[in-house]
């Protein structure tokens, strides 16, 4: 494919996985601003003592079950916004836009703190990745003046894909506040991103 380096000759059995540093960035910045904002702001405990006592045994676990939650969601955002931008590669197209939501639920997400460290985690790791660095080069020289502002796109896709991801859980969640009857939605986190495509694996 245009976009994606051939590399079957450096291609082995061992299967390798795409970089993740800025999940640990969304697993301890960001989980401890949606925790603080959660329990700073008692806005769960009425419907912890009305709905979920049984099930949780304090506030506390909770409250930390609900962080955990959002913290899913913006991972799982993340990954399918690196999924979009894998697809731009593989159909030679432009890189997506940027999708941000017009209203944002509470508590804020992604902080211009958190989001700055995001980004740069991200254009840290994937600056210095074959695929990117050859991507670039064969498919997006013309749209883009240099790599630097294509790889920082790729980091606001990618916080992009976080926020959003996190604001769906979120959204699923006050729902399910809301309805007697409807669960706590289903939080999984995603398996870790193997580097595969047309049935060969990259290895930088």
């Amino acid at each position: 494919m245009h976009y994606m380096p051939d590399t079957e000759d450096e291609d082995s059995a061992a299967e390798t996985f795409w970089p993740e540093g800025y999940k640990q960035v969304i697993r301890d910045d960001f989980r401890q601003l949606i925790g603080a904002q959660f329990k700073d702001g008692k806005k769960l405990r009425h419907i912890y003592q009305q709905r979920y006592s049984e099930k949780f045994t304090d506030i506390n676990q909770f409250v930390g079950r609900i962080a955990d939650m959002v913290v899913i969601g913006a991972e799982n955002g993340a990954d399918e916004a690196f999924d979009d931008i894998m697809s731009a590669f593989f159909t030679e197209s432009p890189l997506p836009e940027v999708r941000r939501y017009a209203r944002y639920s509470w508590p804020q997400l992604l902080p211009e703190r958190v989001k700055k460290r995001l980004q740069q985690v991200i254009v840290d790791e994937y600056s210095r990745d074959n695929v990117y660095t050859y991507a670039h080069k064969a498919g997006y020289q013309d749209s883009h003046r240099n790599f630097d502002e294509f790889i920082n796109q790729v980091a606001e896709l990618v916080t992009t894909g976080a926020a959003n991801g996190a604001d769906d859980v979120l959204e699923a969640l006050y729902r399910s506040f809301l309805e007697p009857l409807y669960p706590l939605p289903p939080a999984r986190r995603n398996p870790r991103r193997l580097r595969m495509w047309a049935g060969h694996s990259d290895h930088s």
